[in-house]
Formats: C-alpha cells, sequence, structure tokens
C-alpha cells in the first residue's frame, strides 16, 4: 500500500480534529478507555468447532485521540492485524481501519457503547459484509464476535472470543 493511501486511510479513521487540548483525550475517545492494555483471548469458530486463541494490546495515542489495537493469534493461529480507532466530530461516529498480514485494509464505523455493546460495522466496499461486536462482560472480560453476512441480511458468527484483562 502507497504512503498516500495509508495517510488517506488513517485520517479517515481518525476523522476531523477535536476542539480540545493537545493532552486532553475528545470525550468519546475516553469511552474506549476500557480497552486499554493487554488481553488473552479464548474461543472458537462456532461452524467447525475449532478452538482459536490471541493476544490483543490497546494503547492509546495521538494525545487521546486514537486508540491503537494489536491482535496476534497464538499457534497455531496465524491472523495478524493492527487496528487504528478514532473518533470523527462531525459525524459524530467512531471510525477504525483493520490492516492484517494478508494485505487487507477494511474500514469500519460505530455509534459507540449502547449499554454494554460496541458494534463496528464493515463499510460498503467491505465483502462480505462483517461486523465485530464487543461486549463488556466485567471491568476484566469481554467478548468479541466476528459476525459475517454473505447474504447482505443474516449475520452468522465466524469466530467469536472471550478476552481477559492481564
Amino acid at each position: 500500500m502507497r504512503m498516500g493511501s495509508v495517510i488517506a486511510l488513517l485520517l479517515a479513521v481518525l476523522g476531523s480534529p477535536p476542539a480540545v487540548g493537545a493532552d486532553q483525550a475528545p470525550a468519546p475517545m475516553r469511552s474506549l478507555d476500557y480497552f486499554v492494555g493487554n488481553w488473552v483471548c479464548s474461543g472458537v469458530f462456532p461452524s467447525s468447532g475449532k478452538t482459536i486463541a490471541s493476544t490483543m494490546r490497546y494503547a492509546s495515542d495521538l494525545q487521546g485521540t486514537a486508540l491503537l489495537k494489536h491482535h496476534d493469534d497464538t499457534a497455531p493461529g496465524i491472523y495478524r492485524a493492527v487496528e487504528a480507532w478514532g473518533y470523527d466530530d462531525q459525524a459524530k461516529r467512531f471510525n477504525a481501519t483493520i490492516m492484517d498480514n494478508f494485505g487487507g485494509a477494511r474500514c469500519f464505523s460505530a455509534d459507540g457503547w449502547k449499554r454494554d455493546v460496541l458494534t463496528w460495522s464493515s463499510a460498503a466496499d467491505v465483502t462480505p459484509t462483517q461486523r465485530f461486536v464487543y461486549t463488556r462482560i466485567d471491568q476484566q472480560r469481554f467478548r468479541v464476535d466476528w459476525d459475517v453476512s454473505k447474504n447482505g441480511a443474516d449475520f452468522v458468527v465466524g469466530d467469536t472470543l472471550t478476552c481477559n484483562r492481564q
């Protein structure tokens, strides 16, 4: 991917600059502070029953205007991804770009937490249609379901992970 494309993706994720001081995170971004830290996750691919395990590391960046996530499957899994989450104050929504070791760059958006659920929905150009549904179980655990819709209507859980704070 060319540098110009990477910069354009990051601008799309982060949106317009917040109207806050340089050392203050915008209020919507503070709602994601829950994730900051290291997590160990285990789960399953429901269609096959095959198990999966991974680690996730979240860190605040750009003076609180971005949350960076590193997702690494543990062996024998091979998926690796870096995500940038940000808030677009003009659009009043969160944006995320996921870049993975398969060469993909997928964009998602979210309205924010609805009670204890944060749902990232894929952009129109992502095929098949996908979403990541994060459910806060408590302060030390969350579940994330990767859902896929191949027919444009019904979502099926591709994999599910329960993550524990380290």
